[in-house]
């Protein structure tokens, strides 16, 4: 017969257990700030572990904006001389430590780091998400991939987007239509951040709807105009064609080759082979003729294992809520724009350019913003211990995910990634249940 003393000790792992799957939102005011700092810490330590520093400096692209913060716009290309915004503060940096233009981006990416993942675990332990959410989310190999290009301006874009999630929390509108000024003075993209933050927020501005309309749109071109005026200087693209001809001719371009598999060719974009299988003429410009190099899937299998992995477990849970909750309309703007841009920016990766592992990164918002946030859609409770030990059994896999990109060979690689998310799947069944019912509004 089992004493007191075996009976405490067998119920302390339950306890731990449940502990751990408490919502975010109950922790007092000092425990709050107390497990974002540790977060944030323990987020960025390790993410400076797997990035080599030095590296930084010469991933793809990088040159680019070297040259725009050593003062020599003229010699850059479009579109990357669209992006001033970051390559200039990283030199005003750079000045500040004695005129180090590396030490300047390197003291932006971790600032920029620091503030991504801080407005993240603030937001997250605002929700009723489970408390091992936090940890799970800062140790995602994402926040790596993001520093490993901290020259190219997607780290600090997504500090900037950071504040417009702060703003969009507090429903401060005006002020979030006027960050589209920075935010288009830093990456051309913003024209879908705009859209993005219009359709969430539209239902919610009653009559001021036209007019924070028109101030972000204004704030927008405003910002348009004086990047132009700033890159007034700079070289074509590499295709010498007209830079709205250039941007929209991307789309199919990469779609042939990052959906399709079809490896596209043509005399001004000989980078995937010289002489193409099949070709036909096609004047347009410098472009003579357009053709075909080959057929390849290995895009399409890296996409895999970049959804698997990138952002451990967490797309799984996304999807997985999303679809229990996806009736539910009275959200707040934060969740709307979230899933909205996230969810956009992860289908709209593969044609937008040949990396398009790494621009999954923008899609963070949904995962790591969205996520905790459709949390308070569900209708908790205390957790059964069984119940309990499935959540902490997910959070475990979630953490493990990441360790299968050290295997060597990919197949096996996508193979364990998929057993590992089946049965993740089966202990998503236990946790969240099968018939819990939504509510019929969501908390603003």
């Amino acid at each position: 017969m089992a004493t007191g003393a075996e009976e405490r000790s067998d119920r302390v792992p339950a306890s731990v257990a449940v502990w751990l799957t408490r919502p975010m939102r109950l922790w007092s005011l000092q425990a709050r700030w107390l497990a974002i700092v540790l977060a944030v810490l323990a987020g960025v330590g390790q993410t400076l572990v797997k990035v080599q520093l030095p590296t930084v400096f010469h991933s793809p692209d990088s040159s680019h904006y070297l040259q725009i913060a050593a003062g020599h716009t003229e010699l850059v290309e479009q579109p990357f001389a669209s992006r001033q915004l970051g390559p200039l503060v990283a030199a005003g940096l750079g000045k500040l430590l004695g005129g180090s233009l590396h030490g300047g981006f390197l003291l932006q990416g971790f600032l920029s780091l620091a503030l991504a993942m801080g407005v993240t675990c603030w937001l997250a332990t605002k929700t009723a998400a489970p408390r091992w959410l936090l940890l799970a989310m800062m140790l995602v190999p994402s926040w790596a991939v993001l520093l490993q290009y901290l020259v190219l301006p997607d780290l600090w874009y997504a500090a900037m987007l950071a504040v417009l999630l702060v703003l969009l929390e507090k429903r401060w509108f005006w002020s979030a239509a006027l960050w589209m000024l920075p935010l288009m003075l830093s990456r051309e993209s913003t024209s879908l951040t705009l859209l993005c933050f219009l359709a969430a927020a539209w239902p919610g501005l009653g009559k001021r709807r036209w007019q924070v309309a028109a101030v972000a749109f204004l704030a927008a071109a405003a910002g348009s105009v004086v990047v132009g005026r700033l890159a007034a200087a700079s070289q074509a693209n590499v295709e010498h064609l007209p830079q709205a001809v250039y941007m929209f001719a991307k789309v199919p371009w990469n779609f042939l080759r990052n959906v399709l598999g079809v490896l596209p060719w043509s005399d001004a974009n000989t980078e995937l082979c010289t002489v193409p299988v099949w070709s036909v003429p096609f004047r347009f410009g410098p472009v003579h003729s357009l053709g075909v190099c080959g057929f390849s899937v290995q895009q399409q299998l890296q996409a895999v294992e970049g959804t698997l992995i990138n952002f451990g477990m967490l797309p799984l849970l996304v999807a997985v809520l999303w679809w229990r909750h996806r009736k539910v309309r009275d959200r707040s703007v934060l969740l709307r724009f979230a899933l909205l841009y996230g969810g956009v920016s992860f289908l709209l990766a593969p044609v937008l350019g040949a990396g398009f592992v790494h621009l999954m990164q923008y899609a963070w918002p949904l995962f790591l913003v969205a996520l905790p946030k459709l949390f308070d859609e569900e209708l908790t409770g205390p957790l059964s211990a069984k119940r309990a030990w499935a959540s902490v059994g997910f959070f475990g896999l979630s953490l493990a995910v990441p360790c299968i990109a050290r295997w060597p060979v990919l197949l096996s690689r996508l193979a364990m990634g998929v057993a590992i998310w089946v049965v993740g799947y089966g202990l998503l069944r236990v946790w969240l249940g099968d018939g819990a019912e939504v509510q019929e509004s969501a908390p603003l």
